[in-house]
């Protein structure tokens, strides 16, 4: 008995199939992500949509990172870009205090950028309490709400000094414009 040619003929023609496809995959999908542009800009005024629950009107001019947004039905993440500053929002689905919510957001700042908080908290009118903290050259502003009891907002803006004190109202606003989605 020999090598059915047939079978090994067809054989190594699907194996070679197979394998073109696994290329055009491999080189065509970072293509297809490079041509799409990494930030799209928001309308001014409109209201964008963290989770399902959970809505911001961001400020005006700025631009939504979609390569770092992750929005989501009880979590989800948003990050807009006003001028230099990065603007994140982030959702949590937790039965915490504002207080534990406030700590746990500055060990994060700490553990995660090598952040100190400067001064004290103050609390808003919105029930969320605001801090500031700085990382290395960039300074930065924290906001933590909980909506409900069991819904947790974690805003923070992080940039150049000057860039963040230019933008730091209309983030404020944009902070105190978090809400459950109606």
């Amino acid at each position: 008995m020999g090598v059915p040619h047939g079978g090994l003929h067809r054989n190594a023609a699907c194996s070679l199939a197979i394998l073109a496809v696994i290329a055009t995959i491999s080189l065509g999908l970072p293509a297809l992500d490079r041509a799409f542009p990494g930030e799209r800009a928001v309308a001014s005024g409109v209201v964008y949509a963290v989770t399902d629950g959970v809505t911001v009107v961001p400020p005006a001019g700025a631009r939504l990172d979609v390569s770092q947004t992750r929005p989501g039905r009880d979590s989800g993440y948003a990050m807009f870009l006003v001028g230099r500053v990065r603007f994140a929002i982030l959702v949590t689905p937790d039965r915490i205090t504002t207080a534990a919510a406030a700590d746990r957001l500055r060990t994060r700042l700490r553990d995660g950028l090598g952040a100190s908080t400067t001064g004290a908290e103050s609390p808003t009118p919105s029930g969320a309490l605001t801090g500031r903290f700085h990382a290395g050259a960039d300074g930065g502003w924290y906001a933590v709400r909980v909506l409900g009891s069991t819904t947790v907002v974690d805003a923070t803006a992080s940039g150049p000094p000057d860039e963040l004190a230019r933008w730091l109202p209309a983030i404020e606003a944009a902070a105190a414009s978090i809400a459950r989605a109606a």
